[in-house]
């Protein structure tokens, strides 16, 4: 306890303490520092800037049969983020037209305080169209705190339907929703009762989920991922080494075919670690499948 005590002040530390950056740039001004300079305007950037962008990226899927979707993931509320990201993207989702679903690929939370989970989470009841969700490795004690049930008890209050090794049908569409790789949970046989006439899409919050589908039954059409914040910090050659994934498929963002089947990682929209995004803005993803 004492240890997670002392993680969680440092990090406080980093995410308060970062505000040193203005008078430090300031001083290296004075002295006509050049490379402090222009690396105190990057860091201004990513800790300030980048992070409160909220971007929508658009892409047209082939799956054989129609659908819209709005895919979020990674919001991370906690000890970084607070309601505010989140209301503007719920904000944000009801202006786009003809969206049949929103889909959430988990990690909801950071290190949340137990007490302000609601008031965190309470802008997703005034979405617009039925809401879809998983939760993540963040959620489920790997390595966050132990909030599922809480956090699912409380989603479900406001009207977004938790999928834990679950399915719900929309529009001609099964929805299965998997729980996460990380806490051991995931239950990826279940791919099998489907037969590819049956409009398959599985969200998940882990893309390594895929790596262990079942080469002998059906694929789905479609599976929605998140976990990677492609990469979050994006440093040119060594982002990719940092991503967390650990199977032979270097998942990062954006749309994969992986054998028989489609995934699609979404970049998301917090941070964890250091508060910091850096060329990889927080992202709504809007699906059209066709």
């Amino acid at each position: 306890m004492e240890e997670l005590t002392f993680i969680l002040a440092i990090k406080l530390f980093i995410f308060y303490g970062s505000w040193l950056v203005f008078p430090l740039l300031y001083w290296f001004v004075k002295r006509r520092w050049l490379v402090l300079i222009i690396l105190s305007f990057l860091f201004i950037y990513a800790r300030f800037i980048e992070p409160q962008i909220l971007l929508v990226n658009h892409t047209k899927i082939n799956t054989g049969f129609k659908a819209k979707y709005a895919l979020i993931s990674d919001i991370h509320l906690g000890i970084y983020n607070n309601s505010t990201i989140l209301e503007r993207t719920v904000e944000k989702i009801n202006m786009l037209k003809d969206i049949d679903a929103v889909m959430i690929a988990g990690d909801f939370t950071y290190e949340p305080q137990f007490d302000d989970m609601r008031l965190l989470f309470k802008s997703l009841s005034e979405l617009k169209v039925p809401v879809y969700a998983v939760l993540g490795n963040h959620d489920c004690e790997k390595p966050g705190p132990k909030i599922a049930k809480e956090l699912t008890k409380i989603l479900r209050e406001f009207n977004v339907i938790v999928l834990d090794n679950q399915s719900a049908k929309l529009n001609g569409v099964n929805i299965l929703g998997l729980g996460s790789l990380c806490a051991y949970n995931s239950k990826i046989t279940l791919i099998s009762d489907y037969k590819k006439e049956d409009n398959l899409v599985v969200l998940a919050h882990h893309p390594d989920i895929a790596l262990e589908y079942n080469i002998s039954s059906d694929f789905p059409d479609l599976s929605l991922m998140g976990h990677t914040h492609g990469g979050q910090v994006r440093i040119p050659y060594i982002y990719h080494k940092m991503i967390p994934v650990y199977g032979d498929v270097p998942w990062n963002e954006g749309l994969y075919q992986y054998k028989n089947t489609q995934v699609f990682v979404t970049s998301g929209i917090g941070v964890i670690g250091l508060p910091l995004r850096f060329l990889i803005p927080p992202v709504i993803d809007v699906l059209e499948l066709y």
